[in-house]
């Protein structure tokens, strides 16, 4: 990949990632290293939960987006699709979703997450997802992502 994020490159029209979704959260997702994909992300204040606080709902989402686009493009690298000029015989897509609320995350500070594919199969990819803020976690998930066949 040449640095872009991935939603730069493949763009969809997903509320959580899609460039396409001018309503959505617009995440961007991008290699950094080996094997991990990073996202800052910036929430809004209508992302608010608890006064001050983001909505855990919105970090369970934003997860879920920057977990698939890790799994895809993983997947892509180790068998050779190149997201900007080919045309991918199938998608991924979330399977299972768990996330584990470590403290509160303030809605005025970036988010950071770090995912990467932990085990995978020819159909299933499990993503790892650490969700930091000011480098303290704030939140794991594991993702189970399933490849099916793309659509449309």
């Amino acid at each position: 990949m040449d640095g872009r994020p991935l939603q730069d490159v493949l763009k969809v029209q997903c509320y959580g990632c899609g460039a396409l979704n001018a309503h959505g959260m617009q995440i961007k997702s991008r290699w950094d290293g080996g094997d991990e994909l990073v996202c800052i992300w910036q929430p809004q204040p209508y992302h608010i939960g608890h006064p001050g606080i983001v909505y855990g709902g919105t970090i369970a989402s934003v997860v879920d987006c920057h977990a698939v686009w890790t799994a895809l493009a993983t997947r892509c690298r180790d068998e050779g699709f190149d997201l900007a000029h080919d045309s991918l015989p199938f998608a991924v897509v979330t399977g299972r979703l768990s996330v584990s609320f470590l403290r509160p995350a303030v809605i005025d500070q970036p988010l950071e997450l770090r995912a990467k594919v932990v085990d995978a199969g020819p159909r299933r990819a499990t993503v790892a997802c650490r969700v930091l803020q000011q480098g303290s976690e704030c939140a794991t998930a594991e993702v189970v992502t399933v490849r099916v066949a793309a659509m449309g």
